[in-house]
């Protein structure tokens, strides 16, 4: 598309990136996979909906300026902090270099919504400001005219529901069971029982007015520490009242307390197989296979790539990287808006112009805990065995290591799982008994392919070709009906129901989706979905009456309150006409 662009502008454009080249001269940045949590939310034992709050949005929105500053347009510094990726547009995002993935839950969608606000501002196409005034802002009167709240950007942004294959890449452990019956072993487990006693005093000495209408005061306890210490840590930052009866010291413990069960549950690499770092080896999965994209394509795509999630993956794959011995703010719960980064990168001295060979190309690890200013974006050596070893790797060393932690397709992930009747979709990657079948025994991340390139027919092919030949032998069929016994269709004139009612009236379907306004948002309305089933072992403690007050079952294996599991929907009836989904 042809661009015209101002001569100050491209002066000034010409400065900045001389100004910072000598600090990218000795290398050169291809693609980045950046990990980030969500940012500040209302807690989850809070009766509102756990939506992203003021603060979160602008600890985002300055999260993905700092990226924005590391990577596309540096305004401001020098140094090791700024390592512009090569060829990734400055200004207007492009959806083919950079994609954006999040999971359903709503502060985490939110949560990269104003990432990518911070990353890709708006940008200013009004004739006198223009930076770029390009072909489709202009008119035949010779008018222009930007996009609303002064060229606010548009990005592409891919979410996943429970029901679709690929969101096992950033929620591996969710509706995986053989995570879920691992949880409950550690629940029954000397080691939790023992921590349990010993920390019950703490938790009895919290002031029980901070959580009057959430959780019973006799079930406080290092059970619900995740649960715990999000509602402290979110009253401490917006509650007066709580903030003056809480003493830092126990929000400290309390977030030890946390840290400490979360990691048992998804960091152990030892307890039952392993299976607790399930979601970090598929996390693992998406990253290479990223990674592999961009080698794939010459660099034209995936150079910068955002995933969105919650904690569980991230201290499921820290763990598998060999972090934690070394280095503690890996043990836990990273804070909120933290950030993992995996870049790759070839050294110029070793390249001739253009894409590297994969053999010239190097991978390093950084992590962002949290979005404090002064938190830094450091690197840090994997799969090390001492301190102050290398933080860089080749591409191949990598792509070795990574083989050895990560869940190669869907099929094995439901096998690992055991999640037949968890999973909605596994029954077509597994038999009855678990096992890989054929035609489902390669989905990867995005492509519907592993890493490695399949060989065969791909099964949304064989799907149509499939389809043709049913529909064609039903319309043989039909036809010879007819032709032979004089079968005959008419149309019954019949009146369309209004008792549907809803905003379309006579015309709205039993399928369509009710609309919920979002408390709190003011304006506009949404289809809410699922939220984060995570944290919390009350359910899994077989307390009945507590189960039955969230709308679990007495003694079932439901971790979250409050949530529907999608796994029923083959084995209840249809939705009538006054439910909806």
């Amino acid at each position: 598309m042809f661009t015209i662009m101002r001569a100050s502008t491209i002066l000034l454009l010409a400065l900045v990136h001389s100004a910072f080249s000598q600090s990218t001269d000795s290398e050169t940045i291809w693609s980045s996979v950046v990990v980030t949590l969500y940012g500040d939310r209302i807690p989850l034992l809070s009766p509102e909906l756990s939506i992203l709050t003021p603060l979160g949005a602008q600890d985002l929105y300055d999260a993905g300026a700092l990226f924005r500053q590391r990577y596309i347009a540096p305004s401001n510094g020098s140094g090791s902090d700024i390592l512009l990726i090569d060829g990734i547009s400055p200004f207007e995002i492009d959806n083919i270099q950079v994609l954006a993935q999040s999971l359903l839950e709503i502060f985490v969608l939110q949560s990269a919504q104003a990432f990518l606000q911070g990353l890709y501002p708006p940008v200013d196409q009004t004739p006198n400001n223009a930076t770029i005034l390009a072909d489709d802002y202009l008119l035949t009167n010779g008018s222009s005219v930007q996009y609303p709240l002064n060229g606010y950007q548009y990005p592409q942004l891919y979410t996943t529901s429970d029901l679709d294959p690929n969101s096992i890449w950033l929620s591996g452990e969710n509706n995986c069971q053989s995570y879920t019956n691992a949880e409950t072993d550690y629940l029954n487990s000397e080691q939790f029982q023992v921590l349990e006693n010993a920390t019950l005093a703490f938790y009895e000495r919290l002031e029980p007015g901070i959580f009057e209408g959430t959780l019973p005061l006799d079930t406080l306890d290092y059970g619900d520490a995740y649960l715990i210490y999000d509602y402290l840590s979110y009253g401490y930052i917006h509650n007066e009242t709580i903030q003056s009866t809480l003493s830092l010291n126990d929000l400290t413990q309390a977030k030890d307390l946390a840290d400490q069960y979360e990691f048992a549950v998804n960091g152990n690499r030892t307890f039952d197989g392993g299976i607790g770092t399930i979601s970090g080896q598929t996390l693992a999965t998406f990253v290479l296979t990223l990674l592999i994209s961009n080698i794939d394509y010459q660099g034209e795509a995936n150079k910068l790539n955002l995933l969105f999630t919650t904690f569980e993956p991230m201290i499921a794959l820290a763990s598998l990287l060999d972090l934690p011995p070394l280095y503690s703010q890996f043990y836990g719960v990273p804070l909120l808006g933290s950030s993992m980064v995996f870049e790759m990168f070839s050294f110029n001295g070793n390249t001739s112009s253009g894409y590297p060979a994969p053999a010239d190309l190097n991978v390093r690890f950084l992590f962002r805990n949290g979005t404090n200013s002064t938190e830094n974006l450091d690197a840090y050596p994997l799969w090390a065995l001492e301190e102050g070893a290398a933080v860089s790797m080749t591409f191949d060393s990598f792509v070795t290591s990574m083989e050895g932690i990560m869940v190669a397709n869907v099929s094995q992930w439901c096998t690992m799982c055991n999640s037949n009747t968890e999973a909605i979709f596994c029954p077509f990657y597994t038999n009855v008994t678990g096992n890989i079948t054929t035609g489902g025994s390669a989905s990867g991340p995005l492509s519907g392919s592993a890493p490695e390139a399949r060989s065969g027919m791909k099964p949304a092919i064989a799907g149509v070709i499939g389809a043709v030949i049913a529909l064609g032998v039903a319309a043989f069929i039909l036809v010879a009906a007819i032709l032979l016994f004089g079968i005959r269709f008419h149309r019954e004139t019949t009146k369309r129901r209004s008792a549907l009612g809803g905003f379309k009236g006579s015309e709205k379907l039993a399928s369509d989706p009710d609309l919920s306004l979002v408390k709190g948002t003011g304006v506009g309305a949404a289809v809410i979905p699922k939220g984060h089933e995570r944290v919390g072992s009350w359910e899994l403690k077989n307390n009945a009456g507590l189960a039955k007050d969230i709308g679990g079952e007495p003694g079932g294996n439901a971790r979250r309150p409050s949530f529907e599991t999608d796994h029923d929907i083959l084995d209840h009836e249809p939705v009538r006409v006054d439910e909806a989904v």
